[in-house]
């Protein structure tokens, strides 16, 4: 949909994409949007420091920008070598290493959304966040901002397409106290919408406003991401298959509700899904599979630890699957974010293999692709980046030692396990090839092969899931992690 961009052009070969800026467009003091403008954020999204170190908001793997990995990973200072220019005031135009047909959609994500340049040179580090200062080019404005606590959007009287938003404020409050604290304060009337629900959805399905839950297209994935350890049993393909078998999906989803039974990493709902068959449900050949790996009835597997930050009822459910189908011993390890986020990286020694839960959003085939193809951002990061021990402990050193981001990369492929080496090479022929009908069939094969390397299993589909009042109008939520657009919103009575 056009917004401060009000026409594109595409070139044939899908890598240039040369955009028109609307000449009404104007932040919220005055000052004109520019394509300078955005080439400028460009430069800032992808300063290293700025960006992020562990986990920058630009990932390569997505974007695909010419030039934006090595101006990331502090190859190069030159940003003339980054594919973003500014021909003239309304003119951007962003040129891509190789195709992607979702650009557009990845254009719509937070970290493309501009700051104004000269606030930000002028207040500096975190000062931009002052209500006082604040400049915007979208709808709204900062009227008010308190750190964790919350924050009010007023009125940008600047914007170009004032007229599509209805509502004088917004109020948002932010919560640490998860589902719990959100219903009470829905159900007390002290708040309209709740924030994503992603934690104790019986508590809100079974309430008495359980029927106002509202959910995003299904395009998300409650998965468990494999993670390196010293212990290798759970290298073996065969073990990690006969843990997915092992998953009564129908069941956990009773549990998991408003979530589907997952059977593969691409959802029947995104545009192919349906050609990639998935994992079914069968006790016997996973019993089958873990007797062939050597561990009949369970015997010699080790204590399977699920790491998770939260309390998930599809996990805790999958782990009694785990304990009931195949003898196997599993723990639940509910750690805080930030530790979470620390140990899903980590080698874990012997004692500690298993998997982290995670849910991630999946648009397209091509965005499945994308996403596992290692970069700057993910070059060490597990799942299909499963490797030896001795391996992943080269991989962790060189990534402290500050090594280059390739040469990373290089171990990774002379070592990943097979089946896992095979399913990011079809992804990256598949992002290579322009016809669309070859692209689409080599997208679904990537995606089967992925499925079959067992580096992440699926277990439920779902969407973002909100409680909304009755009286609010016109909400719509998007498969996005932007969650829902406020354009055309409006409150009855």
């Amino acid at each position: 949909m056009p917004g401060v961009a009000a026409e594109w052009e595409i070139s044939d070969d899908l890598l240039t994409f040369t955009f028109h800026l609307r000449r009404n467009a104007k932040w919220s003091n005055g000052d004109p949007v520019t394509a300078h403008d955005f080439e400028w954020n460009w430069k800032r999204l992808l300063t290293p420091g700025t960006s992020g170190e562990q986990a920058p908001s630009y990932n390569h793997s997505v974007m695909r920008v010419v030039g934006a990995e090595s101006y990331l990973g502090g190859e190069t200072d030159d940003f003339s070598t980054v594919g973003v220019k500014a021909h003239d005031d309304t003119t951007l135009e962003i040129t891509l290493e190789a195709p992607n047909e979702n650009f557009l959609i990845e254009l719509a994500n937070f970290q493309c959304l501009p700051l104004h340049p000269a606030t930000m040179e002028e207040v500096g580090g975190q000062g931009w966040l002052d209500p006082d200062v604040w400049v915007s080019n979208g709808a709204y404005v900062l009227g008010d901002f308190r750190i964790n606590q919350g924050a009010v959007l007023l009125p940008n009287d600047q914007y170009w397409d004032k007229d599509s938003y209805h509502l004088s404020r917004w109020e948002i409050l932010f919560n640490d106290g998860g589902t719990t604290a959100d219903l009470l304060s829905y159900e007390n009337d002290d708040i309209d919408i709740t924030g994503r629900i992603e934690d104790d959805l019986e508590a809100v399905t079974t309430s008495d406003v359980g029927d106002e839950l509202v959910t995003s297209p299904m395009n998300q994935i409650r998965q468990l991401v494999v993670m390196n350890s010293r212990d290798t049993r759970l290298n073996d393909v065969r073990v990690r298959k006969a843990l997915a078998l092992a998953i009564d999906r129908e069941a956990v989803a009773e549990v998991g509700r408003p979530g589907e039974p997952g059977t593969s990493m691409i959802p029947d709902s995104v545009p192919g899904g349906e050609q990639v068959p998935g994992v079914e449900y069968d006790v016997d050949a996973a019993r089958s599979l873990l007797a062939d790996a050597g561990y009949p009835d369970g015997d010699g597997m080790p204590t399977i630890t699920v790491l998770d930050y939260q309390s998930s009822p599809w996990v805790e459910a999958t782990a009694q699957m785990w304990r009931d189908n195949l003898g196997i011993d599993v723990t639940i390890d509910n750690v805080e974010r930030g530790l979470y986020m620390e140990k899903r990286h980590e080698l874990h020694p012997e004692g500690y293999s298993g998997f982290y839960a995670i849910n991630v959003s999946v648009s397209s085939l091509q965005i499945a692709a994308q996403r596992i193809v290692p970069s700057a951002a993910t070059a060490g990061i597990v799942g299909l980046n499963l490797v030896p021990p001795d391996v992943a402990q080269e991989v962790l050193n060189a990534e402290a030692a500050g090594a280059p981001v390739q040469q990373i990369l290089d171990v990774l492929d002379a070592n990943r396990y097979p089946a896992a080496q095979r399913a990011i090479e079809l992804a990256r022929e598949a992002l290579a090839l322009t016809d669309p009908q070859a692209k689409e069939a080599k997208l679904v094969e990537c995606a089967i092969a992925r499925d079959e390397a067992f580096g992440e299993i699926p277990v439920l589909w779902g969407g973002y899931n909100l409680l909304v009042k009755p009286r609010v109008k016109n909400l719509e939520l998007w498969p996005f992690g932007s969650v829902l657009s406020t354009k055309g919103v409006t409150i009855e009575g």
